[in-house]
């Protein structure tokens, strides 16, 4: 095989010596290769010849450190090949296991063992696992609160920190907001050093301009006034093209522009304040107007000025005064998080000793302590370290932290001999707690290579591509040139930036890059709705069948084949919800699919069944685990006889029953046997022991092994038992410890990740595009490109950063009302410009996995708007403020997409612009729309099956009736709602009105309310009634408290509680049938059920067949001689109280049957409530 050769820059790399190197080395352009040949390079210096182990090699992964090593050893066995006789080489082969090539934290308990005395440390400390660490993390973080808890009459701060930011209906959040808050302040260098500045910064925050926030504010609103400013000679530049719009407009615009540089010259707070908005007014009509694009255009330059000053005066609320008292009625709640945090870190790193364990984050602050002296400079350990490493290494340079920076800089000499390769681009771990900036700052101040000066910081970039094709490095540079151009977005694609084509391929007809935009045709419909999501699956899928039938060429080691599943890859930006329905529809089309960590390991039937069975062993009462663990296939019990056994014994739970009946059946008694022999054995063995004794007695792994996805069955077995092995690692052997953890991380959200489901080798891949990065495929598909960013770390109730500090929610402790402080902003405002910025970079690491095929698909329901939204807002170059107002990937695809003049079916839509220019690379960009892309589907489909043929019936006497055709027919289970005007009930049938289309009626305007569907509205108003205090809604204002009570605990949105009529709910509970609400003492609402019943009381035909019937019950109450039902009824009908009664008797029929048999009591009363028309119906 030729030997590869090395471009410039990368020969520059491994050979440049001097001062501190940074490589920013693009996608697919060879760090990986140069990495080893600039060590190599050291090894084999004819004149001062270095060792392997004479350097520290730090990578982010076991994984990528083994792999390294493995790419080190193979080149030194290459080299020897030709060079036998090089005896240092040799040395090398046996010396690379002693070459420092390990991971960050691995570095760290290297030196730590090696120091332990200086740290006052145990010499056979241990690394705690995560699942470890994070059981301990969580025990004793409860135990803290709880004793702030207890001394609350003596903690003010806490006691305001818990009012504040406590919320719900037990302390879930709150400990999931401080844990949040730990790992944050955890990430400093100086964690007391920051909680200390944090604290201090509230004590001197006059003037405002001068504090961290408001200089923040004060700087935003002149980069705001100067996009403003420029905006408005822009536009007044293109009135110039006609003199009727200089007439008109001249004059307006100019006066525009005169206020916006009147407001930059403010420089305090107040003065700032008193301008408010500037009052840009109305601009006169021009009807003969030959320029109507440069009108439009400037029309929308003016708005946009506009927009931005309205949108960043929000900070300026109110006058300094009364926002310098708004933050300080935030400090107590900010010193008692921090109070906490204090407490919580000593109390868990004194836990942590005791157990002899440190966990990742104390072992970077230990390596810190022990390289640094406490004023902060260099210890004599940390240069004695430095004397021991030629060079120091370090891969991924752009996810380390401010922490690790500071290793790395102590076990440097003076930071000159660092070698640190990376590529900011593809920073994407920022919820990891990496920090792109410190990566940014060395790429910004460095010098190029070619320019540095002796012992100079110098920078390398590594541009050419060795993975992709030359038009899908183009399509890569079109949207990052075009909406990467620094500011909030941080990094600006420049020339330099570009990535170049190092790879030639054979040419093909097959188009290389395409964009596939389909409307929804729903204006109504949830942008993230399901429906969304099928119609998106179901075109990838057809669109990758097309490309398997046709044979679409592919490179394999430089010769062209037909293209494989295994292939392909299906790139979304979340597997939460997604992946079923690109597994679905892939299924449909015969295609093989393999999705990568789809699934939480907690949502699969085998866990499921594992931590019943073992939830039974910790405590056999639990009537829900159980019957789920009798149920499964381990044990094996029937419904029937899990109903047999209750009828026996109704009270108590079911184990009593059980344990009650004197016949059970062998099934049964052998059950209750083996769980009385496990019960004893939990209270003896570790709990790995029990585990494995739990899987042999009972056959599980054999069960799960022998259904479909049995080899994944089987590894989620043995995922879970890592769970129990890591969690007794430190001596923790309680069952019910461990139980209440995994329930602790099932409800956090943090479950660990199920075995790869479904497909083999060759099967398409679906997988985020977080799991892509360093991957490679030859042809990538990029789905969900609609999907909306999440942006929720910016709304909880208190913020923290490295130089703005924390700020917190002003809350009104009488309204229950809360709104963000000017700190609170600001942070807010930051971490959304982060996140922003993060986004883009994601949308370069999955562009860029792509070797030969990159196809985009963006679904939105209203993409007509979507695409107009954008036409009008772009203009070259592309403002970066443009840019950062993008909602997901796919707005910077669009962007790019409407400057190509192959976009022509979208500019169908928008109509057309002044910046599309042909390209040299053209992409393939189509609209379809959903109802034409469904037919076409389904002809598809058709088609591949064959039309059936036409047959004649067969003689009647050939048929034998099914005894049970009814029953096959029968849905195994209902909802009471579905029941609502069911015929089969014939006194509803009696009643009951034909349905007809609702006639078109004219109804006032709703002004001053975001627009809801009436079922959102209907929803709204449902999740009042189950959550508000009833006895405050006897007046208006009492309604508005429990909707801002609601919306502040987040039961409501704003746009909900706004949807809400506070007037029908006073009418409500001010008749006499609320007033019975009112002084009902056993109140339950939204009671939710589940009863078999005989299917015949709601199917035709169905006697003596089971169903099992659903439902929840809005409202209900016991009196003395009865049960009192009430169902609440939002919706609006031509019909009158008594007809819409009768369409809804079914299902509250259904409800009372429900509620009679759980309760032993009739229903004396079932009420309809109409907030229609504020009538109370009774049901006879």
């Amino acid at each position: 095989m030729a030997e590869v050769k090395l471009t410039q820059a990368q020969q520059a790399v491994v050979e440049n010596r001097g001062g501190a190197l940074l490589v920013s080395a693009a996608a697919g352009s060879g760090k990986t290769k140069v990495l080893v040949d600039r060590l190599l390079s050291y090894v084999e210096d004819p004149i001062a010849p270095a060792n392997i182990d004479d350097f520290l090699i730090i990578t982010y992964t076991k994984a990528a450190a083994s792999e390294l090593r493995g790419k080190i050893s193979a080149e030194i066995s290459k080299r020897l090949a030709s060079k036998p006789e090089n005896r240092h080489l040799q040395r090398q082969l046996t010396r690379i296991h002693l070459a420092q090539i390990s991971t960050v934290h691995a570095f760290c308990a290297m030196l730590l063992r090696r120091y332990c005395a200086l740290r006052d440390l145990p010499p056979d400390f241990r690394v705690a696992e995560q699942t470890e660490a994070d059981a301990i993390r969580l025990e004793i973080f409860q135990n803290t609160l709880e004793d702030f808890y207890k001394d609350r009459a003596n903690q003010a701060d806490f006691s305001a920190m818990a009012d504040q930011l406590g919320f719900g209906r037990d302390d879930r959040r709150l400990i999931d907001l401080c844990l949040s808050c730990y790992d944050e302040v955890r990430c400093r260098r100086d964690m007391d050093g920051w909680m200390k500045k944090a604290e201090t910064a509230y004590e001197r925050i006059s003037p405002l301009e001068e504090s961290p926030w408001g200089a923040f504010w004060m700087k935003e609103l002149q980069d705001t006034l100067r996009f403003a400013s420029e905006s408005l000679q822009k536009a007044m530049m293109l009135l110039r093209r006609d003199e009727t719009l200089e007439e008109k407009y001249g004059p307006v615009f100019k006066e525009n522009l005169a206020q916006v540089q009147t407001l930059a010259q403010e420089t305090t707070w107040d003065g700032v304040f008193a301008h408010k908005i500037p009052d840009f007014g109305r601009i006169p009509g021009v009807r003969d107007c030959k320029e109507e694009a440069a009108k439009a255009r400037a029309q929308k330059l003016r708005k946009d000025a506009l927009e931005a000053i309205r949108d960043v005066q929000r900070a300026f609320y109110a006058e300094a005064a009364t926002v310098e008292a708004d933050l300080q009625k935030t400090t107590p709640a900010i010193r008692g998080l921090l109070q906490l945090l204090r407490a919580f870190d000593e109390a868990f790193t004194k836990e942590k000793r005791r157990r002899k364990l440190l966990d990742f984050s104390d072992l970077e602050h230990e390596t810190i302590a022990l390289l640094y002296t406490k004023d902060g400079k260099l210890s004599r350990t940390a240069r004695e370290i430095s004397e021991e490493y030629r060079e120091i290494l370090v891969d991924e340079y752009q996810d380390s932290n401010e922490v690790q920076e500071c290793i790395f800089e102590a076990v440097s000499k003076n930071g000159q001999n660092r070698f640190l390769v990376g590529d900011v681009k593809q920073s994407i771990y920022r919820f990891r707690l990496a920090d792109p900036g410190i990566f940014l700052q060395k790429y910004e101040s460095y010098c190029s290579y070619e320019e540095a000066k002796d012992a100079e910081p110098r920078k390398i970039l590594l541009s050419d591509n060795f993975r992709s094709r030359r038009e899908v490095l183009a399509a890569a540079n079109d949207v990052f040139s075009l909406c990467m151009q620094g500011e909030s977005l941080e990094l600006r694609y420049g020339e330099a930036e570009k990535l170049r084509a190092g790879l030639s391929y054979p040419q093909t007809d097959t188009p290389k890059v395409e964009l596939h935009c389909i409307d929804l045709g729903k204006p109504d419909a949830d942008e993230q709705s399901p429906e969304k999501r099928e119609v998106e699956a179901r075109f990838v899928a057809s669109r990758i069948r097309k490309m398997l039938d046709d044979g679409m060429q592919v490179t394999d080691a430089g010769v062209l084949r037909p293209v494989r599943m295994g292939d392909i890859v299906i790139l979304l930006r979340s597997l939460k919800e997604n992946p079923a329905s690109y597994q679905k529809a892939l299924a449909q089309q015969g295609i093989a699919s393999q999705c990568d960590r789809g699934e939480s390991l907690f949502d699969t039937t085998e866990a499921q069944v594992l931590l019943a069975t073992l939830k039974i062993i910790d405590n056999p009462h639990r009537d829900v685990d159980f019957v789920a663990a009798l149920a499964s296939p381990v044990f094996g019990v029937s419904s029937e006889e899990l109903a047999r056994a209750r009828v026996g014994n109704r009270s108590g739970d079911y184990y009593d029953s059980l344990l009650a009946l004197e016949t059970r059946g062998e099934k049964l008694d052998a059950f209750l046997s083996w769980l009385e022999d496990m019960r004893s054995r939990a209270r003896l063995l570790p709990l790995p022991e029990l585990f494995d004794l739990v899987l042999q007695t009972t056959g599980m792994e054999d069960i799960f092994s022998a259904m479909e996805n049995g080899a994944v069955r089987k590894e989620n077995l043995q995922l879970l038992r890592a769970q129990i092995v890591s969690f007794s690692a430190g001596g923790n052997q309680s069952l019910m410890g461990f139980l209440r953890y995994m329930d602790d991380l099932a409800e956090s959200g943090n479950a660990p990740a199920a075995g790869a489901r479904g497909g083999t080798e060759n099967a398409v891949h679906i997988m985020s595009m977080h799991q892509s990065k360093g991957l490679e495929f030859p042809v990538v598909f990029l789905a969900d490109l609609s999907k909306r960013f999440n942006l929720s770390d910016a709304s909880m109730g208190v913020l923290l950063d490295e130089t703005l500090l924390a700020g917190a929610n002003v809350v009104d402790m009488k309204s229950r009302s809360y709104f963000p402080s000017l700190a609170r902003l600001a942070i807010g405002e930051k971490m959304r410009r982060q996140t922003i910025a993060e986004e883009l970079r994601v949308l370069y690491v999955a562009m860029t996995r792509a070797k030969e095929v990159l196809v985009m698909s963006y679904c939105a329901s209203r993409l007509s708007s979507v695409l107009k939204k954008w036409n009008e807002a772009l203009t070259l170059p592309l403002p970066p403020r443009t840019a950062a107002s993008a909602l997901c990937l796919g707005d910077w695809v669009l962007l790019t997409a409407l400057c190509r003049t192959e976009a022509g079916e979208l500019f169908a839509e928008t109509g057309p612009n002044e910046v599309s220019a042909v390209q040299s690379d053209p992409w393939v960009i189509r609209l379809h729309h959903s109802a034409d892309l469904q037919e076409r589907l389904e002809n598809t489909v058709r088609q591949e099956l064959g039309e059936p043929e036409t047959q004649k019936p067969a003689p009647e006497a050939d048929f034998t009736p099914y005894a049970h055709l009814t029953a096959s027919k029968t849905p195994s289970k209902l909802t009471a709602t579905a029941l609502k005007g069911r015929l089969l009930d014939l006194e509803a049938a009696e009643q009951t009105p034909q349905e007809t289309k609702n006639p078109e009626r004219f109804r006032l305007p709703e002004f001053g309310r975001k627009s809801l569907s009436g079922r959102a509205r209907g929803s709204a108003t449902h999740l009042f009634m189950q959550f508000a205090k009833y006895e405050a809604c006897r007046t208006e204002g009492g309604v508005t408290g429990e909707l801002e009570r609601l919306v502040a605990q987040k039961f409501l949105t704003p746009e909900q509680a706004g949807s809400v009529q506070t007037e029908r709910i006073v009418r409500l509970f001010s008749s006499p049938f609320g007033a019975r609400i009112l002084e009902a003492k056993t109140l339950r609402r939204e009671f939710k059920f589940s009863i078999l019943t005989d299917a015949g009381e709601y199917v035709r035909g169905a006697e003596g067949e089971q169903v099992m019937l659903q439902g929840v019950v809005d409202c209900f109450w016991l009196e003395p001689d009865g049960i009192v039902l009430v169902d609440f009824k939002t919706d609006k009908t031509p019909y009158g109280p008594e007809e819409r009664a009768a369409h809804y008797a079914p299902q509250l029929r259904a409800y009372a049957k429900a509620l009679s048999r759980m309760y032993g009591l009739p229903v004396r009363e079932k009420i309809l409530y109409f907030f229609s028309c504020d009538c109370a119906y009774r049901l006879e």
